[in-house]
């Protein structure tokens, strides 16, 4: 009994750590992208035959992926059903960010049909997890 309550306890200060490394994170990177955004713009000129960059796009998704831990961190003593959606969420959202930023003109067919059925899976999985968490 006593041990178990060590255990949380311990567990609660080491999200709670990890809660403000992870915001300090999202901080420093939302400055970074406020920055990277504010080049693209100054430099960007209608006559120019520069496209925008899409440099802000990781950085974009890595602020969303560390929120979507932190959603995980505050529900921490919630079901494990919840816990695995948000994990789902967290590897869709990764994945997805690997793939708006990937060159396909350079990638394999076959590397796309099984990064596409990856995508697919875990989509899936999280439908049919929603589902089941309704039905509760």
């Amino acid at each position: 009994m006593k041990k178990d309550k060590i255990i949380s306890k311990t567990e609660d200060l080491v999200y709670l750590i990890l809660s403000i490394l992870a915001i300090l994170f999202i901080i420093i990177e939302t400055i970074d992208l406020i920055y990277i955004f504010y080049i693209e713009v100054i430099r960007f000129s209608f006559s120019s035959e520069r496209p925008l960059s899409l440099a802000g796009v990781p950085i974009f998704f890595n602020i969303l992926i560390t929120l979507e831990i932190l959603e995980t961190f505050k529900n921490h003593h919630n079901t494990i059903l919840s816990k695995v959606k948000i994990i789902l969420l967290i590897a869709i959202t990764a994945i997805v960010r690997k793939v708006i930023t990937l060159d396909i003109k350079h990638s394999e067919y076959l590397l796309l049909v099984g990064i596409a059925i990856l995508i697919m899976s875990f989509c899936l999985g999280y439908y049919f997890l929603s589902k089941k968490e309704n039905v509760e």
